[in-house]
């Protein structure tokens, strides 16, 4: 039986950074996760396995670390189109803690477009209350939340 070894980094161009806040004056275990994503999403139905992959490391960090708040810095994410990532933005209620996503030039627009399915009143993504351009004021919305 032919095997051979694989790495989730050599099946998508996606890269992450894990970072943990904990605040003084707070429980041991109280935290706010950071999860940045850089690289480049794959268009359309080929980024399935990226948005997979961002997804898995999401589930895991939750896990392990339980924090209360979660921040997604997207603002080194190239993402141009892939309906998959409206699991990974939550838009149906599938992030179940306070959360903030933070956008940059490289997935603005496109996040936009895939939000505005779901609020087709809205000019730009930043409209909505969890999403931001800024990560400071990311941090003071979840701080608020959590």
């Amino acid at each position: 039986m032919p095997i051979k070894p694989v790495t989730f980094e050599g099946e998508t161009d996606i890269r992450y950074e894990i970072q943990l806040e904990t605040s003084e004056g707070k429980p041991q275990s109280w935290c706010i996760l950071v999860l940045s994503f850089s690289g480049h999403y794959r268009a359309g139905h080929y980024g399935a396995p990226d948005a997979g992959f961002i997804q898995g490391i999401m589930q895991a960090a939750l896990e392990i670390w339980r924090p209360e708040a979660l921040i997604l810095d997207f603002r080194r994410l190239h993402y141009v189109w892939g309906d998959e990532m409206e699991e990974v933005l939550g838009c149906r209620g599938e992030i179940e803690l306070p959360y903030a996503v933070v956008l940059g030039d490289p997935c603005r627009r496109a996040i936009t477009t895939l939000v505005q399915q779901f609020h087709p009143k809205i000019a730009s993504a930043t409209e909505l209350e969890h999403i931001f351009d800024d990560i400071e004021e990311a941090w003071k919305y979840v701080h608020q939340k959590a």
